[in-house]
């Protein structure tokens, strides 16, 4: 493997979980703030068209207004009515009409006209004019038979005249009104709103709005448009953007035109270029030191390997490596790197140990198996010299202690035969009876009783389970005489029982009691407690071979002591059945 791996490894996995996700992040952030800039400045565009709007309103309002005006003085619309002829007709025309049309045309740069059909009444004031005057454009007809009260008509509206019957101009709007008795049409009134009244601030050049597609055009911002993207306001959306501009559209109420108002959009500025800039520098700064700590963290971790290599190669034991990148440096810092150094130290020593452990071992089990070789002639001497013994003290006469010693060379080849873990239970029988041979030279009087069954004879034990318990009873025989020592066994289920009882020594309550938990809960241990080595010998040897369930009960029933066990039965051996 390379040495960059890991390296390689973490910087991908820096970019994917970390770096990625962070600019990611920080994108999204971008955009939503782009349009959470967008949605405030559509909203500031919104309310500046209102108020616009509201400007605009005032002036068509206060046309509308004037005209209204008339038409609640019903002295002036009697005088509509009324038959011109003669001198108080004339006084009544100077006194009544002169100052409204004095009062009316001092009020604003809106002009009003009125048009009558009362023929009678004689044009003046530069406000009363003969229906003649204005009924010839279609524009007008068409208002004036319909049914419709008032109209706002642009200035062009009556082009299709010669140009010395028009009264309009491109550069005003025209309210009409009709002025109505009952059923009866009298003419109508005009309201002449120049367009430069309809003028709001704007940041162009221009004295007036533009106007394009029946729509005012307010800009606001410092671009100059296109007749494209005028058209393209009028028939878009009522609010929406382009790259540098918002606009609004807006229906003026009862007004000859649409109001569109155009702002700027809010746009990066040198000072957010300058801040993301600064925030990307400062970034990658911090990615450069961020991999240059870590990079020199990876290199003490490959120097930390490559020795562990090196000593590997050296029967595990370190070398001195680079100066001030050793793993005996780099084990006496304080933090992860060093714990890890320190480890693979403990490790390789570990290891060495191990080995040289190892190599001891196998001498010695080398050395065991030349003195085990070596053993294996001296019983056979041994045998062979008692049984020399046993011979001449037959002809000698020594008949029992002949037998003896015959019985205790018997039960020493049993012993030393240390290749089988198992024996039958026949064969525990003749153990126990060899060493009652051995018993019988001694001055004791003894009975032993066997209750074996036949079938039970051939049963697989593991060796020396009864004769430790013979040996323990004539050991504790008291005062006993004869001592008595009954051997039973019978099966129970797919176990077998054996019960070994004598009359020697009682055990008290406290002591049986102590025994039995020690049999039962204790450990399994090789150290004798006390002088009672055969017992808890057995007890361990049941618990490890046939389970923590198999160990010896003692129970004493007046001078009877009993020790009771279960083995498990064990599948016969093919050469035991052929015997």
């Amino acid at each position: 493997m390379g040495k960059n791996q890991l390296f390689k490894k973490f910087l991908i996995s820096y970019f994917c979980f970390v770096l990625l996700p962070f600019f990611v992040i920080l994108t999204g952030v971008m955009v939503y703030a782009n349009q959470l800039q967008l949605k405030n400045d559509m909203a500031q565009n919104e309310k500046l068209a209102s108020q616009v709007l509201n400007a605009i309103s005032q002036q068509t309002s206060l046309a509308e207004n004037m005209c209204n005006s008339i038409l609640q003085n019903q002295s002036i619309l009697n005088f509509f009515e009324k038959e011109y002829v003669s001198s108080p007709d004339l006084s009544y025309y100077r006194t009544t009409i002169y100052e409204f049309v004095k009062t009316t045309n001092g009020m604003s740069d809106i002009k009003l006209r009125i048009y009558l059909e009362n023929t009678s009444i004689p044009m003046g004031f530069g406000i009363f004019f003969p229906m003649r005057y204005i009924n010839g454009s279609e524009a007008f007809l068409s208002f004036y038979n319909s049914d419709e009260k008032s109209v706002w008509l642009d200035g062009n509206f009556d082009e299709e005249l010669p140009e010395h019957q028009r009264l309009g101009s491109d550069d005003t709007y025209h309210y009409l009104y009709k002025i109505q008795v009952g059923t009866r049409l009298l003419g109508v009134i005009e309201a002449m709103v120049p367009k430069r009244v309809l003028a709001v601030h704007n940041t162009t050049e221009q004295e007036v709005p533009l106007i394009a597609d029946g729509c005012y055009f307010y800009n606001y911002s410092n671009n100059s448009l296109s007749e494209a993207q005028l058209h393209s306001f009028t028939i878009g959306d009522s609010t929406g953007h382009t790259a540098s501009m918002i606009y609004t559209r807006c229906e003026l109420p009862k007004g000859p035109f649409n109001i569109v108002v155009i702002s700027t959009r809010s746009q990066f500025t040198s000072v957010t270029a300058l801040a993301v800039f600064l925030l990307f520098v400062v970034v990658i700064v911090m990615l450069a030191g961020f991999f240059s700590f870590n990079r020199r963290m990876i290199q003490d971790i490959h120097h930390c390997l490559d020795e562990m290599a090196v000593a590997i190669e050296n029967d595990f034991n370190p070398s001195a490596g680079p100066p001030g990148f050793s793993i005996a440096e780099i084990s006496k810092r304080r933090d992860e790197i060093s714990v890890l150094a320190q480890r693979i130290t403990y490790l390789l020593n570990q290891i060495r140990l191990l080995l040289d452990q190892k190599v001891q071992e196998e001498t010695a089990s080398r050395e065991a198996v030349l003195l085990a070789l070596q053993h294996q002639i001296n019983p056979h001497f041994l045998y062979n010299t008692m049984e020399v013994f046993s011979a001449r003290m037959e002809l000698a006469g020594l008949y029992e202690e002949s037998g003896a010693v015959s019985a205790f060379c018997r039960m020493l080849r049993y012993n030393l035969n240390t290749k089988d873990l198992m024996s039958t239970l026949g064969d525990e029988i003749n153990q126990v009876k060899y060493y009652i041979a051995i018993q019988r030279i001694r001055d004791i009087s003894f009975e032993v009783i066997f209750d074996i069954p036949e079938n039970l004879l051939k049963e697989r034990v593991i060796r020396f389970l009864l004769e430790p318990l013979v040996e323990n009873s004539f050991k504790y025989r008291g005062t006993a005489c004869p001592l008595q020592i009954s051997i039973s066994a019978k099966m129970l289920d797919h176990q077998i029982e054996l019960l070994i009882r004598n009359n020697g020594e009682p055990v008290s309550p406290e002591r049986r009691n102590e025994l039995n938990e020690r049999f039962k809960n204790g450990p399994v241990s090789v150290k004798s407690h006390g002088t009672r080595v055969g017992l808890n010998n057995i007890n361990s040897r049941l618990k490890l071979f046939y389970g923590d369930h198999h160990y010896i009960q003692v129970a004493c029933d007046g001078n009877i002591t009993t020790f009771r066990f279960l083995v498990e039965r064990r599948p016969k051996m093919p050469e035991e059945d052929s015997r």
